[in-house]
């Protein structure tokens, strides 16, 4: 009797043990995994909005993970491949890039015009937060790029983040969406806050590229933008607005330069100098 109800615990025990399991191998590896389920939402967004080809059966496709091997994008944590598309993830699991494998040349059906309209349509979708419009590439050689390019900034309280960017790209036969990325990082904002003047900005600007150059000269438009302390090194990455102050000049070897300057529009220190349009380029004290 003792060894019958023995065998009964063990078997109960050893069910339970497999249970556990399966639960781990379906939540953590299989396609219950969280980046598997993450990209599976994100093309069922995309099929929901007809954003993309239906024309593979959503039910039937398959999602692998690939290895990141020198990826661009310093965000991208995670990739996960289907049979013709690419998902990146960062490291909580949100998509912040998407690819046809296979972009193929084809004819402008779709116009400039009704493609920001689809580009519009496709980023209320994807991205829920507050955005601008940046710039727009025609790409006008077919040959080479089949698709437009809109690029969006994120923004608040009507600035933009200067440094954080949405790309689509719409496919000039179809209007499909051939590609997408996001840049932005989920950083903590202050409020803004103008306690300096443009003029005040511009001057600051001025004094602190003829530190390390000759003489400069500010261009005319100043733009108010969101940026982070680059300069401090010890100061946590908070969001400020700022002025952005671009200065002509040379250098100390007479060579042609141009610098774009923040300053914070609150305290009016310097927080970030780029170079030359080098985004990552910073001087620092």
């Amino acid at each position: 009797m003792k060894l019958k109800k023995a065998s009964v615990i063990g078997g109960i025990t050893l069910f339970c043990l497999l249970l556990i399991i399966v639960t781990i191998l379906y939540n953590f590896i299989g396609p219950g995994a969280k980046d598997i389920k993450a990209s599976k939402d994100f093309m069922i967004k995309l099929y929901s909005m007809n954003a993309i080809s239906s024309e593979q059966n959503l039910d039937a496709m398959k999602y692998e993970r690939i290895r990141i091997l020198n990826s661009q994008n310093e965000l991208v944590h995670r990739s996960i491949v289907t049979q013709n598309f690419g998902i990146d993830l960062d490291k909580n699991n949100n998509v912040i890039g998407f690819a046809k494998k296979e972009v193929s040349i084809n004819k402008t059906e779709v116009n400039l015009q009704e493609a920001r309209i689809f580009a519009d349509k496709y980023l209320k979708n994807i991205y829920n937060g507050e955005v601008v419009l940046k710039t727009v590439n025609s790409n006008e050689d077919p040959k080479y790029l089949p698709y437009y390019s809109f690029i969006y900034t994120k923004q608040k309280s009507g600035y933009p983040f200067y440094f954080d960017e949405i790309k689509l790209n719409i496919n000039k036969e179809n209007g499909f969406l051939d590609g997408y990325s996001n840049s932005t990082m989920q950083r903590e904002c202050k409020d803004p806050v103008i306690n300096i003047s443009n003029q005040e900005a511009r001057d600051i600007a001025l004094i602190a590229f003829e530190k390390y150059n000759k003489k400069g000269i500010v261009r005319d438009q100043t733009d108010l933008v969101y940026a982070d302390n680059k300069i401090e090194k010890q100061t946590s990455p908070i969001y400020e607005v700022c002025y952005i102050v671009t200065i002509d000049g040379k250098n100390d070897k007479d060579v042609n330069i141009s610098w774009k300057i923040f300053v914070s529009s609150e305290e009016g220190k310097v927080l970030n100098i780029l170079k030359d349009g080098a985004e990552k380029e910073v001087i620092t004290n």
